[in-house]
């Protein structure tokens, strides 16, 4: 199923929209986070979808992260974050879900206990968008400067390519078979990690 979150530039909230290739049919979700957080990230395990909002406005909340079945959009859970911004990218290792806030935090969710157990200034890597990915063990962030990994344990950061310099398009970090893909200026790069945690 294909997920895709996106923002109300006038009025204020968002929408999550589902398509499933298979069967051909697509849905949506209108404010799945709140009437005023629009859908900045999305990330997905085991049939949930985990939202992360931000607000376009200056007031008003940010950084929830909502827990929602993408099948029928129904809520499961919801936690504030407690974040001064809100969320630029989500990503999923193990029992916790990683998310990164346009001010450069870090916080990281225990899913099953749904609270927040860990929370960390990471700003010398990543401030304003950000996207990250998850490979071999690891979650991985990429800002508009650095290319980076979360330790799985500590969750202490770790540049692994300084100066991508990628933001002429925003900030992308994909896998496959292994290596990491990203840009640096106008090219893709590949990045062949093996972390040793």
């Amino acid at each position: 199923m294909l997920l895709v979150g996106v923002q109300s530039d006038t009025e204020g909230g968002g929408a999550l929209w589902t398509y499933s290739p298979r069967t051909g049919r697509s849905a949506s979700y209108v404010n799945p986070i709140d009437d005023v957080q629009l859908v900045r990230a999305v990330a997905n395990r085991d049939g949930v979808a985990y939202l992360g909002g931000d607000n376009a406005a200056k007031e008003g909340p940010r950084a929830t992260v909502v827990a929602v079945d993408p099948a029928t959009g129904k809520e499961r859970w919801s936690v504030d974050t407690k974040q001064s911004a809100g969320v630029a990218a989500l990503a999923v290792q193990g029992r916790n879900l990683y998310g990164l806030t346009t001010k450069g935090g870090l916080f990281v969710i225990d899913v099953p206990a749904r609270k927040v157990v860990h929370t960390a200034d990471v700003s010398s890597v990543s401030k304003g968008f950000a996207a990250m990915v998850t490979n071999r063990g690891a979650v991985y962030g990429v800002s508009d400067t650095t290319l980076f990994r979360f330790h799985p344990k500590t969750f202490a950061v770790t540049t692994v390519v300084a100066d991508v310099n990628g933001a002429w398009c925003g900030p992308h970090v994909n896998v496959h078979e292994g290596l990491l893909y990203t840009l640096r200026g106008g090219s893709l790069v590949a990045v062949d990690d093996r972390p040793t945690h």
